[in-house]
């Protein structure tokens, strides 16, 4: 059997025994979402070369 670390409580679990996965159960699935719900956790923003450029030309000399 494999196990895995849950992502939410941190906890090792039988992966054939959960149907949240990659979560042990539906209830750190639920907690996980609501994270990213509530905007605590989100994925980074990292600005394109354009962006860059253009705030670069906004900036007074």
């Amino acid at each position: 059997m494999s196990s895995l670390r849950c992502p939410t409580c941190n906890m090792l679990f039988e992966i054939e025994k959960t149907k949240a996965m990659p979560f042990c159960s539906e209830r750190c699935r639920l907690v996980d979402l609501g994270r990213w719900l509530n905007e605590e956790q989100s994925v980074p923003h990292v600005p394109s070369l354009d962006e860059l450029e253009e705030s670069w030309l906004d900036e007074p000399q």
